[in-house]
């Protein structure tokens, strides 16, 4: 009696550390938000607030500003979010089999080819998210790897062509995704002048987020 007793707690706890080690398991194709000390937070968030301040003295410039000329001397800076580092996210770079071409369709209506060069997943509110990379057709002038995407803030706070992020893919194989660097289209600022791709429908984000460039006509 003792010896059954005994061999089924130890059955009873064998099956309740494997559950824990189950539910501990890491997806490491989709990990979650990436975990940064004091140090790297503080790093993190004063190369936000640099390329934020580096970007609205570009626009401030004539020669070199996107806006219309009108508006340049009333200019006071981008509208931005707040820094959130919840939406950083260190995740592996899935690269696709061929180099068959996409077509995205342009604000004004024509169609531009890309390469679909893979895509990237991460975790976020309990689900997993993904999103394609583009490049361009023609890397004779250099190559690029491009994640443009909607979410629930578009036409809303942010823009309604959807805002881009620019990707660099590491020596590993790794990207850091990172939508607090996410930004608009140059229609947002000029749509006389400027004439951009919007992102695919299967690049759209089901969550708000809210980190990165908000647009900076509201209701245009």
């Amino acid at each position: 009696m003792k010896r059954s007793l005994l061999f089924s707690l130890f059955t009873l706890a064998a099956l309740v550390l494997f559950s824990i080690g189950c539910g501990e398991k890491v997806d490491n194709a989709a990990p979650g938000a990436f975990a940064m000390d004091e140090a790297e937070h503080d790093r993190w968030e004063i190369a936000l607030v640099d390329m934020r301040i580096e970007k609205n003295e570009e626009f401030a410039i004539p020669e070199e500003s996107p806006l219309p000329a009108d508006r340049i001397p009333d200019f006071e800076g981008l509208e931005y979010y707040f820094p959130q580092p919840e939406l950083r996210f260190k995740t592996p770079f899935i690269a696709e089999a061929g180099t068959d071409t996409v077509s995205l369709t342009k604000r004004q209506g024509q169609v531009l080819k890309y390469i679909r060069q893979g895509k990237i997943s991460f975790s976020h509110g309990g689900k997993v998210h993904s999103l394609a990379v583009f490049g361009p057709v023609d890397t004779s002038h250099g190559n690029y790897h491009w994640l443009p995407f909607f979410d629930t803030t578009s036409g809303k706070e942010t823009y309604p062509g959807g805002r881009y992020l620019d990707i660099e893919i590491d020596s590993e194989g790794m990207v850091d995704l990172d939508f607090n660097f996410a930004y608009n289209p140059l229609c947002d600022y000029n749509p006389e002048r400027f004439n951009c791709t919007l992102p695919p429908m299967e690049n759209t984000l089901s969550f708000p987020v809210d980190a990165g460039e908000k647009t900076l006509y509201p209701g245009h």
